[in-house]
């Protein structure tokens, strides 16, 4: 390679750099995300949703690091509500026709799976642990029984012997 030839692609390297460093178009690095503030490293695909096009393990991060799943700060609760057709207050938004073709997109997909996979604020402890904390073993369960969720850290609650707070 030409020493002039060194220099072209270099420089067009590092204009390339420079161009995803400053985050142009739909690449950048973070977006803002409605009513929540910033999705770090993700894309968000706004006609799946408000959280389109998150995987299934951030949904179920999402769900786990919020003590009550039914809190308008969680952004997987306002996406499931989004795929239910429904608002904060539950009511229906839009028609059941459209509830059919969102509860189709991978956003929803994906949210139902990490609904399914997610174990609570206090997932992967047990029993003993539970029985020794009961303030988390209530907020644990009330997570539990706000999803339904009967698995893993919420069958430990459940089955502690001391009950729910």
């Amino acid at each position: 390679m030409k020493p002039s030839e060194h220099k072209l692609v270099s420089t067009l390297v590092l204009a390339c750099a420079v161009g995803l460093l400053a985050g142009c178009g739909h690449q950048a690095s973070s977006i803002t995300a409605p009513g929540i503030g910033k999705v770090a490293g993700a894309q968000v695909n706004t006609s799946e949703g408000p959280f389109g096009g998150q995987t299934v393990a951030w949904y179920e991060a999402q769900l786990n690091s919020h003590p009550s799943p039914r809190s308008a700060a969680d952004p997987a609760w306002q996406e499931g509500l989004w795929c239910a057709g429904r608002d904060a207050q539950d009511n229906a938004t839009v028609s059941a026709d459209a509830v059919a073709k969102r509860q189709g997109t991978v956003s929803c997909q994906n949210f139902y799976r990490g609904v399914n996979l997610a174990q609570g604020p206090y997932a992967g402890h047990g029993h003993a642990w539970f029985k020794a904390h009961p303030q988390q073993r209530g907020i644990e369960g009330g997570w539990c029984r706000a999803t339904g969720n009967t698995t893993g850290a919420c069958f430990a609650v459940e089955t502690t012997g001391a009950g729910f707070y």
